[in-house]
């Protein structure tokens, strides 16, 4: 018999969308799903949509609750699951019909815990598809291409991940980039993760969609993750400690950057960033290691985080 895939769908104005959502779930080549939809208080028509659906077919279980976030909705869902392998699909996105048999195919010849695909991105006028190398890692090797963002990505939603290394790991409840404060973790109780060189999941890109809104002191969020990352490295892989610090850094930089651009009271925001960067510091072994840029960066930033960042708005580097 197959064993269960539980996929949790967090839903929340997405109407338009939602059917296209759910269709692509249900039409899939693997058959043995639990589908999970969490009606996170939405106030149009998708809780209904998602009755409807559940009417014609019994693999589905809704959830309706009061609003409380993505992660809260996820959170939801992760509770109630019962299958061996977890997946996340968001609600205006939709999946290619193969992606839960290719997956798992590749999970089980392959024994692994994680298996990560390509994604098309698919914006208004046009589609762009990834193209990522198939590789079989283990943790560490893992966490430095996710920390770096090479060939692995934090998404949640183009994995299939064994329920085991979840292991009542769950999301932060009232933040963005909330996907950064979670895969890292999984990803260090799992011993084994494989990338499939195919594109399976589709994501759309929508300016009214929370990571297409321009700035706000919720993107702080990031830098929060990136820096309890940099901590959870520190302390368990200090192999990856360089690139970790690196991390938090230049994403410091770029959040000044934005927010430089943006409209914004900087007042707030910048203080709050100064915090972050007042807890990285590359010592002299570390800054022989660094690019030649890397330090040039490292050293303005240190002396001045606004002029470094004007700077790099009007040469146009990292934005």
């Amino acid at each position: 018999m197959q064993e269960i895939i539980s996929v949790i769908v967090p839903i929340y104005k997405v109407e338009e969308y939602l059917e296209r959502c759910i269709n692509s779930i249900l039409n899939q080549t693997y058959k043995n799903l639990e589908i999970i939809l969490v009606n996170d208080g939405s106030p149009d028509k998708c809780p209904n949509i998602c009755e409807e659906y559940a009417k014609k077919d019994d693999r589905i279980k809704v959830i309706h609750k009061q609003n409380g976030g993505l992660s809260d909705a996820r959170n939801y869902g992760l509770n109630i699951a019962i299958g061996k392998y977890i997946s996340f699909v968001d609600s205006d996105d939709y999946i290619e019909k193969n992606m839960y048999q290719d997956m798992i195919n590749e999970l089980r010849m392959k024994k692994a815990d994680i298996v990560s695909c390509a994604i098309n991105n698919v914006y208004s006028d046009r589609s762009v598809s990834s193209d990522i190398e198939e590789r079989v890692y283990d943790t560490e090797s893992a966490l430095k291409d996710l920390i770096l963002g090479k060939n692995l990505n934090q998404t949640v939603w183009n994995k299939l991940y064994k329920k085991d290394v979840i292991n009542g790991i769950l999301f932060e409840k009232g933040k963005i980039n909330e996907d950064d404060f979670w895969t890292y973790q999984v990803f260090a109780n799992s011993k084994k993760i494989i990338t499939l060189n195919k594109v399976l999941y589709n994501y759309i890109h929508r300016e009214s969609s929370i990571m297409g809104q321009g700035y706000s002191e919720k993107n702080l969020n990031g830098l929060e993750a990136r820096y309890n990352q940099y901590k959870f490295i520190e302390k368990n892989y200090p192999k990856l400690n360089l690139i970790a610090k690196k991390s938090v850094f230049f994403y410091a930089i770029f959040l000044y950057q934005k927010l430089l651009i943006s409209k914004h009271d900087i007042n707030n925001s910048y203080m709050c960033i100064q915090e972050y960067l007042k807890e990285i510091n590359f010592n002299d072994k570390e800054r022989k290691q660094l690019t030649i840029k890397e330090k040039i960066w490292v050293f303005m930033g240190k002396k001045s985080m606004y002029f470094t960042c004007k700077i790099r708005n009007l040469i146009h580097i990292g934005i």
